[in-house]
This record gives structure tokens, sequence and C-alpha cells, in this order.
């Protein structure tokens, strides 16, 4: 690997990608060569001003804001979103041949669900220790190696304002710790194999978009796709 790829390539990380009007570089069979092929600069658009903003506390779980707006076009709209809190965390374990998927009751559809790890970060405390604590409470596993996936995912930007983390959890150990479920989450193992097809198949039994993206990264991390 040519030492101009390796600078170009630490340049291109360093700097903010949404400053410029291309960010996405890709790299031809003659790595001395860059093309630059996407542009974003409309990420860079003046967001709306914020003329009013209310809080209300509508259950033990949920608090709405509302947002009184002027859109740069002079257009004023109030938009409402659940408000996120410290953010949460997604774990993907993997014990070196099998993923460890859950069957959790899900009461927005009255069934069970596959999914992975998850839930929120407490106050005072970092995504990874969170992702530790979760494993533990929620499937009595602990992880020697946390992975980041990716540093910030969200889920329905428009009404939500949630940051998740996501991480591939490896070399398990067991570790129970008390936490608030209901019930024992079930553990279901998969292969790699089967895990493709949980992705691909159009009528997989796995439908959370989140769990979709977090296991496609795990397996693309680990050289399965």
């Amino acid at each position: 690997m040519s030492s101009s790829y390796l600078k170009a390539k630490a340049k291109f990380k360093r700097e903010k990608l949404r400053k410029k009007r291309f960010s996405v570089l890709k790299y031809t069979n003659d790595l001395r060569k860059m093309v630059l092929i996407m542009d974003l600069s409309a990420l860079d658009k003046p967001v709306p001003k914020i003329l009013d903003k209310r809080r209300n506390k509508v259950s033990r779980f949920f608090t709405v804001d509302e947002l009184d707006l002027e859109f740069s076009n002079s257009t004023r709209r109030t938009y409402e979103r659940l408000s996120g809190g410290n953010g949460a965390i997604l774990a993907v374990p993997f014990d070196g041949k099998d993923f460890y998927l859950t069957s959790e009751y899900a009461c927005g559809f009255e069934r069970y669900e596959l999914g992975f790890v998850k839930g929120k970060i407490d106050a005072g405390e970092d995504a990874v220790t969170a992702c530790n604590r979760e494993l533990e409470e929620e499937i009595g596993f602990g992880a020697r190696n946390i992975t980041l996936l990716r540093r910030e995912m969200t889920v329905a930007p428009g009404m939500l304002q949630l940051r998740m983390f996501t991480y591939l959890c490896t070399d398990l150990y067991p570790r129970v710790l008390d936490g608030d479920e209901p019930e024992p989450i079930s553990i279901i193992k998969v292969s790699p194999s089967e895990a493709k097809e949980l992705i691909f198949d159009v009528d997989s039994p796995l439908t959370e978009s989140r769990a979709i993206a977090c296991l496609t990264l795990a397996m693309r991390k680990l050289n399965y796709l």
C-alpha cells in the first residue's frame, strides 16, 4: 500500500466531513488516484430557527418537546419530538461461532420479536460501560472485547431525539446482573450463514431495522459479508 494513499486517507479522516462539498472517496485500482463521488453539501443548509420550545411530560417514560420553527424560506411550523435522554446502546454478541439474538415481548406489535441486547445509557455512564451492563442484565454474559460498529445511529430522527451507539461484543464470559426485565429474555443462537438469511430473506422473522443494520455491520466486521 503506497504512502501517498495512507497520507491521503489520514488527511481525509481528520477533516470534518460535513464541512466539505464532497465527502466520500472512492479509491480506484491505482491507489494514487482518488475519485470524489458524493455531494453532501445539502447537509450544510442552515437549520430552521427555533422561535420557542416547550417540554411536556406525557407519561412515566415519555417526554415530548414542542418546537416552533421558522425555515429559511420564512415558513413557520410547530414540530414535536420525543426527548431522547442520554442515548442508548445496542450490543451484537458473538461467541466465535454464533450470534446471540434475543426473543423479547414487543408491546408495539403485541408479539415476541427477534432482536439484540439494548438499553438506555444511565446518567454519568459511558456507552461501553452501559453496553456491558446491559449484556449482563439481559442475557447473563459480559464481553472482554467491545468493538464499535457505528459511532452514532438514529431511529426515526424526524420525531425521536435518540442517539444509539452500536457494538460488536466478543470473548464472552458468564456474568449475571439483576435487571428490570419482567421475565427472563430468551437467547437464540444464530450461525453466520443463518444470520445472512435473517438479513436478506424478504420474509425474515427479523424485522427490527436497528437489529438488521447492526447484524449486517457485525457480519461485515467479521468478514462474513
